[in-house]
């Protein structure tokens, strides 16, 4: 009578040690594809050519001008439209009520691409290297 309850037992305790290790699995596979946000892993005249063009489609803009030590120490970056100037240079008066856009650099498996934080909207950036922040 007591053999029944051993087989029971362990049929029970191997189960349950079976689920707890799919999920575990499971877990760290969807921890390998989901997007992490990211620095880069040098800067560089191309590196940010790159993610100007990429930001520029991202804000519907034809010229976005960003520093080229972006994304290196951050994986934000803050946007803001250039003041208004005349044609000698002179700063027009005026407000200027548009919020500075928010940028974030992200990186899944060996990719990067960058997304509005705000938007849905992404933009691959297959020739950067970056890494996790």
């Amino acid at each position: 009578m007591s053999r029944p309850v051993w087989s029971q037992m362990f049929k029970l305790i191997f189960s349950a040690t079976f689920i707890v290790g799919l999920s575990g699995c499971s877990a760290f596979a969807e921890s390998e594809t989901k997007a992490i946000p990211a620095v880069l892993l040098s800067a560089d005249a191309n590196n940010t050519s790159q993610l100007e063009q990429a930001i520029a489609g991202l804000l519907n803009t034809d010229n976005v001008k960003i520093s080229p030590s972006a994304f290196v120490q951050s994986s934000l970056l803050s946007i803001e439209r250039a003041p208004h100037k005349d044609a000698t240079g002179q700063l027009i008066m005026g407000r200027n009520y548009e919020m500075p856009q928010m940028v974030q650099l992200y990186v899944q498996g060996d990719s990067c691409f960058i997304k509005l934080v705000d938007g849905e909207s992404s933009r691959q950036l297959p020739k950067l290297k970056c890494k996790a922040e």
